[in-house]
Order: structure tokens, then C-alpha cells, then sequence
């Protein structure tokens, strides 16, 4: 029999155990080699055997072998043998089962870590620091929370952990978790590097109060930023002489510091890149000394907050760059902000994948009551191989806390497929409720997770569901920029010309109408046109103030083209929306637009009817 060679970190890891197996490394090599696959087979490929106890020895055991993905399989398949010897499937046992808690979230941590390709994590020989890690199983939580682990995480966290004597708790160890967070985006001793800067500025008493709050993730954001340690520390010095410079305004004061200028004292424009800087290497003294449009003061501002120990980071606006950051009430902001959230995108290191107002979200779910367990169920159904149970936890992990927004969208993907279109409606209400006050991720999670088929669907009835109860600016403008998308497919002649944008929203019918005004509509668009406002309508009729638009427009446009087979179906339609609502600001405009078609019809009989109508709500 040929001899079976083993990857050199299978031979690592059992070579590395010690005393027990140290006989093994003293057989010749095919004797060694037959030893090991003997072990492999009967510690690995029966989770039977191999799972079905967890003591901190054996768990110990593994992980100091280091191999990520041997370390995430024996952690799932444990979870999975509870699951499976669990006579009563109880969701509440499983969330007081502490060991089940800590395997569940290593396995997603080593998981993650062995995505790609398996490592050897050398900082795992040391026993201590392995002990340590296993009685704080926290680390895991926060890590896996925070999505963004990779192979240096542990080290640099290892790393720290050795500078403070062997301890972290509190303030310290978030702090080390964030810094560990950054390896996948920085070399570790540059980590470290930011770890030591923020932690002398708190000793200082440099930082703003947000710093003692924030979350491993929140963390990690803020050592992601761009700045020299220096340019920080110089930063700090000079925003300490700006009384006005304070931690509950601080991205909005932070955007005085950098002055607007589109052309330098040289009179070299903005525009020219470097040369407007002299080509100077760009910091946040130079932002200051030469200034710039929104780009600089939106860089320049979350550099100066991220100096006061404030989580930051830009996005973009139509024409526009802002950037967000984390206010003294614990919510995210957006600074130097002309369009809002809907109008915003991009991001940088949350956890969660969305809308740019994800991380609104996310901060509200996890200061919120039953996050911690909420959490726990979403990445327990993840590793349950029975659907059932899967469902299960993931809507407990709702029950628990509804704005548990991956809970939401694994529980829609595992569904989605047969699910009516009715039932995923009734899902979206439910969403909104979760979330409220967030059009942009309604608008997000409808378009990109509710799995609506759209080749098929009625967008001009799904989507009023963007609009919230009060029909505020943000949650019309996710209504009227998808309902613009619509009108541009279906009417031929506006393909093009019929824009949702920030800086015209608010004269959009009245464009569209003087468009028609000023440009001949031939018979086609103008059926096209009647048609898609006829579409729109019904489903705004619980939307006063977004309805009383459309049938404005409506109107208008019936009484400039004059056309009697318009009007006649006009009739049709306006008969049937007032039969439709009982709300009389509503009744009142349509029997209004009513008049207009009966005097087009010269119909005595119809213009009585919409008089009397119209009467009834004067």
C-alpha cells in the first residue's frame, strides 16, 4: 500500500500535539503517514464521534492546531449534533446553552477566515492566549458581527492582548477588536500604530465622548481612516482652540474648518487636481490652508472627527460628496448633507450590505431590546442543515428583534421562491414597519431581496408601498424616482426626457406639463400618457398628498389635448376612484377634474353628477 501524503498543515498540526501522539513523530514516514489518516478519519470525518462533546479540553486541543477550516467544521458540526440529539426542538435551550453560543460563532469566525483558502494561525500555539479567547466568548460575537475578519485578526488581536499584560476588557478590548478588524485592510504593525495613537488620545482626554461607545465595527471604520498619525495628532491640536468644535456638532462645525474655494490664490482651479495644491501631498492642515468644494470639506471634516475619535467616512450625492458620522445620541449623521439618505450611496466597513442608511440600522438593532439573542438565532439557522428548524430560528431571530435586517433577508431568500407575490407584499408591509422612517432600505430590500418578479409585477401598484404614513420628502422622492422609471417605459416619447432629479423634483408635473405645452403630443403619447396616470393612481389613493399631484396633472393634461375618447375613459376612471375612498379632500379633486371632462363631453348628465359631487365637499 502506497504510502498517503498530507498537506504540511496536517502534519503541523498533529505533529504539534504534545506528549500523547509524540510517539507518532518517532515512526518512520509511511508508518507516520498511515497514523495520521488513521486520526484524520476517525477525528474528522465522524462528526458522530468527533462533535458530540465540546469540552474546553478537547476545543482547546483543536484550536491549537490552527488549522481555520478543522476548527470551523468541528464547531458546526457540535452545533449541528445538538440540534440533531435535541428530542424537543426548544429555541430557549439553545440560547442558554452557552457552549453552543461560543461554537456557533467560531464557526463563523474561522469560517470566514478559511473562505478562500485554509490558514495556519500560528498566534493559536499559545496556549494562554487560546485559554483566553475561549473564556471570553464575546470576541467571537463581536467579530463575527462585524463581517470583516481575515487571516492577521487573531494576531494582531494577540498582539495587543501581550502590550496590555494578557488582559482586555471593556473600552480596551473593542478598541483591540477594531484594530484587529483593519488587518484586512492594513499591515498589523500599521494597526497596532493606530491602536497605541487612539489610546494615548484617551489617556489624553483628546477624544470626543462617542469614542467610550463604540462597537468593535465602529471601530474598525474609524481605524480604517486614510490620515497620517500625525496629521491626526495634528488635527487635534488645532480643532481644540474652535470653541465651537464640540462632540454634538462636530461633523457639522468640522465642515467650517476647510474654506470653500474653487480656485486657489494662484487662481489655479479646483478642478486641476494637485496643481491646485501645489502639488502638496493632501492632509488635513493642507485642506485647511487651502481649502477646496465639497470633496475637501467632506474628507477634510471626517478626517477632523475621526481625530476626535469619532467613526467617519464620505458618500456620495448627486453631484455631491457628504460624509456620515456617529453622533453624541448614538445615531448616525450625515454631514455637509444637501440630498439625504435616499439620494446617497456608498460606504465603508459596515457590516451590513444595503443602503447607504443601512448603518442607521444597524446601530438601532443593536442597542435595541433581544439584539444579542436575535443575533444568535440568525447565525444558528445558518448552520442548521434541517430548513425547518432554519426557519425556525431565523423567525425567532425577528420575534427577538425585528430590525434583525439579515435575518430578513435569509428568511426571504430561503422563501422567496414559493411565496405568492401577495404573500411577499404582506412581507414588505411587515419590513416597513421594522424599519421605520428608512425609505431607502425599503426601497433596497423590495428591488433587491423580496424576490418580486418584475417582469410580471404592477410596479405602479407595489410601489406606493415606498411611501410612508405622512408621504414625507424622502420616502416620495423612492416613490416618484421609481414611478418615473416606469412612465419612461411605457410612454414611447419620454424615454429620456422625464428625470426624477434632486435639483427639479419639486417642478416635475409642472415640467412634464409644459414639455406637452411646448412640443406637439401625438395621439399615441398622449394614450400612453392617460394610461400610465390611470395605472398610478388607485394605488395612491391612501396617499393624499402624492394623489392630489397626480390628478392635477391628470387634469391638466385632459383639458390641454381636448381629446373626447380620453375624456370618456377619464369618466370611467374618476367614477371608480370615488367609489374607491372615503377621504374628501381626494373626492373633492376628482369630482373637480370630473367637471372638466363633462364640460369636454358636453355630457348635461355627467356634469350634473360631478356638480353635485363637488358641491357636497365645498
Amino acid at each position: 500500500m502506497n504510502a498517503v501524503k498530507f498537506p504540511a498543515y496536517w502534519i503541523e498540526q498533529w505533529d504539534g500535539i504534545p506528549k500523547r501522539c509524540i510517539y507518532i513523530r518517532k515512526l518512520r514516514k509511511k508508518k507516520r503517514n498511515m497514523v495520521y489518516k488513521i486520526l484524520f478519519l476517525s477525528f474528522f470525518l465522524f462528526p458522530a464521534f468527533a462533535a458530540s462533546d465540546l469540552s474546553q479540553q478537547r476545543l482547546s486541543w483543536q484550536i491549537e492546531g490552527g488549522d481555520v477550516r478543522n476548527i470551523a467544521g468541528l464547531c458546526r458540526q457540535y452545533v449541528q449534533k445538538k440540534f440533531d440529539t435535541q428530542k424537543t426542538f426548544s429555541v430557549g435551550s439553545l440560547l442558554r446553552d452557552k457552549e453552543i453560543a461560543q461554537a456557533c460563532y467560531m464557526a463563523h469566525f474561522f469560517g470566514l477566515v478559511g473562505k478562500d483558502r485554509t490558514y495556519i494561525l500560528h498566534e493559536l500555539k499559545d496556549k494562554e492566549f487560546v485559554e483566553w479567547l475561549l473564556a471570553h466568548p464575546e470576541v467571537f460575537e463581536k467579530l463575527v458581527f462585524a463581517h470583516a475578519s481575515g487571516k492577521d485578526t487573531l494576531a494582531v488581536l494577540r498582539d495587543i492582548w501581550m502590550k496590555e499584560g494578557k488582559e482586555l476588557s471593556g473600552v480596551g478590548l473593542h478598541m483591540a477588536l477594531g484594530a484587529a478588524l483593519v488587518s484586512a485592510f492594513r499591515e498589523p504593525d500599521a494597526c497596532l500604530a493606530r491602536y497605541d495613537f487612539y489610546k494615548r488620545s484617551f489617556a489624553e482626554k483628546k477624544l470626543f465622548p462617542q469614542f467610550i461607545t463604540l462597537e468593535p465595527w465602529e471601530f474598525g471604520i474609524l481605524f480604517r481612516g486614510g490620515e497620517q498619525l500625525d496629521d491626526l495628532a495634528w488635527a487635534q491640536d488645532y480643532s481644540s482652540r474652535k470653541k465651537a468644535f464640540k462632540a454634538q456638532n462636530a461633523g457639522f462645525v468640522g465642515c467650517s474648518f476647510i474654506p470653500y474655494r474653487m480656485k486657489n490664490k494662484q487662481g489655479i482651479s479646483v478642478h486641476a487636481g494637485g496643481a491646485f495644491y501645489d502639488h502638496k501631498p493632501v492632509s488635513l492642515q493642507i485642506y485647511v490652508e487651502y481649502g477646496g468644494v465639497c470633496g475637501a470639506v467632506s474628507k477634510g471634516a471626517a478626517g477632523f472627527v475621526r481625530a476626535k475619535g469619532i467613526p467617519s467616512y464620505t458618500i456620495g450625492q448627486p453631484g455631491h460628496c457628504a460624509f456620515v458620522w456617529k453622533g453624541m445620541d448614538g445615531e448616525w449623521k450625515i454631514g455637509n448633507n444637501i440630498y439625504g439618505w435616499v439620494w446617497s450611496e456608498g460606504g465603508s466597513g459596515v457590516p451590513w450590505k444595503g443602503s447607504p442608511s443601512i448603518i442607521t440600522a444597524l446601530t438601532r438593532f443593536w442597542n435595541g431590546e433581544g439584539a444579542s439573542e436575535s443575533n444568535l438565532c440568525y447565525y444558528l439557522s445558518l448552520l442548521a442543515s434541517d430548513p425547518v428548524k432554519a426557519d425556525v430560528l431565523l423567525k425567532e431571530a425577528l420575534k427577538r428583534n425585528a430590525a434583525n435586517y439579515p435575518a430578513w433577508q435569509m428568511l426571504v431568500k430561503r422563501n422567496t421562491r414559493r411565496m405568492r407575490e401577495k404573500d411577499k407584499l404582506a412581507l414588505m408591509q411587515q419590513f416597513k414597519e421594522a424599519f421605520p422612517g428608512n425609505p431607502g432600505l425599503w426601497e433596497h430590500f423590495m428591488k433587491r431581496e423580496l424576490g418580486l418578479d418584475w417582469k410580471k409585477a404592477d410596479g405602479y401598484s407595489i410601489y406606493p408601498l415606498l411611501l410612508d404614513e405622512k408621504e414625507s420628502g424622502a420616502s416620495t422622492d423612492v416613490y416618484m424616482r421609481n414611478f418615473c422609471t416606469l412612465a419612461r417605459r411605457d410612454i414611447s416619447d419620454m424615454a429620456g426626457k422625464l428625470p426624477y432629479e434632486v435639483k427639479s423634483k419639486n417642478s416635475f408635473f409642472k415640467n412634464w406639463l409644459r414639455y406637452y405645452q411646448q412640443n406637439k403630443a401625438d395621439r399615441k403619447v398622449r394614450v400612453q400618457t392617460c394610461a400610465v396616470l390611470e395605472k398610478a393612481l388607485p394605488g395612491l389613493l391612501n396617499h393624499e398628498k402624492t394623489a392630489l399631484k397626480f390628478l392635477g396633472f391628470y387634469g391638466q393634461v385632459l383639458d390641454l389635448w381636448g381629446d373626447q375618447q380620453l375624456s370618456a375613459r377619464a369618466d370611467v376612471c374618476l367614477s371608480a376612484w370615488l367609489k374607491q375612498t372615503d377621504n374628501p379632500t381626494l373626492r373633492e379633486k376628482m369630482a373637480e377634474v370630473g367637471l372638466k371632462v363633462a364640460a369636454q363631453l358636453q355630457d348635461k348628465k355627467i356634469l350634473m353628477r360631478y356638480a353635485e359631487a363637488h358641491a357636497g365637499y365645498r
